[in-house]
């Protein structure tokens, strides 16, 4: 009898280690993309159109811009991303050089900007004229585009 015999036969055993690896990789990979998508969106009363006249972007070419709401229907400040910006003419001047940073970076870079139904529009008018601005200082060569973000919820009926 052979020495690889004595023993016994071969069990066949399932090594579960890069399994619980790769599991635990997928959990993180999901918690951080879910915080970066929390990130964009800041709860809102968004406006609800009777037909939309856009479609929505891909992801690679859209910065979204939140006119972050605030007590007694003015406003808290400007956020792109994780980058707040108060909501004085220094803040829109910062703002104004952080999307023209981005405009370098992607010259057909199109702007959502989010703002609630409450927010008056000469609190939103800062952060229009600071896009503007910033593609004019980013010397982009394609037109700049704003999309107004509103909820296209076709469940519910018109709001009175």
């Amino acid at each position: 009898m052979s020495s690889v015999y004595a023993r016994g036969r071969a069990r066949i055993e399932a090594n579960l280690t890069p399994m619980i690896d790769m599991t635990f990789l997928l959990i993180v990979f999901f918690v951080l993309v879910s915080r970066i998508s929390e990130v964009e969106s800041v709860p809102m009363d968004l406006p609800e159109p009777q037909e939309a006249a856009t479609v929505p972007l891909p992801d690679e070419s859209r910065v979204v811009l939140n006119v972050l709401p605030g007590p007694d229907g003015g406003i808290e400040g400007y956020r792109v991303g994780v980058m707040q910006f108060a909501p004085t003419p220094e803040g829109a001047e910062a703002l104004e050089r952080h999307l023209a940073t981005l405009f370098r970076q992607n010259p057909e870079l199109d702007v959502n900007l989010r703002a609630d139904r409450a927010t008056a529009y000469s609190d939103v008018a800062p952060a229009l004229g600071a896009i503007a601005s910033a593609a004019r200082l980013a010397e982009s060569p394609e037109a700049t585009r704003v999309n107004l973000v509103v909820i296209k919820d076709e469940r519910r009926g018109p709001r009175p």
